[in-house]
């Protein structure tokens, strides 16, 4: 059963990632007319991410519930590298331009907590892939 799952999971994630290309090669083409149409598109795509992940999490702990010790781990790495990327962020703009903006200064360190925590995590995600690349080539 659960090799089925899976096929069926890969089956429709290469198919999403194929609607996704197509999706921005049009929103490209289109230009600025079509940005509200393909935000929502953009939204809709994010709702599907959560609920694959949670499916996948929910379903990896009613098949395998000895893997709840491995997800304690990983939260814990992720709420390290959030607290991290916290006391990153910082309000640097001035009072003056966040106004004109309309930005508060919460929203502003937000958004910096925000992007730290992306580049720690596409950092960490580049290296795990270059990691696992290297080991392979090694161990051939």
């Amino acid at each position: 059963m659960v090799d089925k799952l899976s096929k069926y999971c890969k089956y429709l994630l290469i198919g999403l990632m194929a609607l996704n290309v197509i999706f921005v090669i049009i929103a490209i083409a289109g230009g600025e007319a079509n940005v509200g149409t393909f935000m929502v598109y953009a939204y809709c795509m994010i709702e599907l991410t959560l609920d694959a992940i949670l499916f996948a999490f929910i379903f990896g702990i009613i098949v395998k519930p000895e893997s709840l010790k491995s997800i304690g781990v990983i939260l814990a790495i992720v709420a390290v590298l959030a607290l991290i990327s916290w006391l990153m962020s910082s309000a640097t703009l001035s009072p003056e331009y966040l106004e004109s903006m309309g930005v508060s200064k919460a929203t502003e360190r937000f958004v910096d907590f925000a992007m730290i925590f992306t580049y720690i995590v596409m950092g960490g995600t580049i290296a795990s892939v270059l990691y696992s690349a290297v080991s392979k080539l090694i161990n051939k």
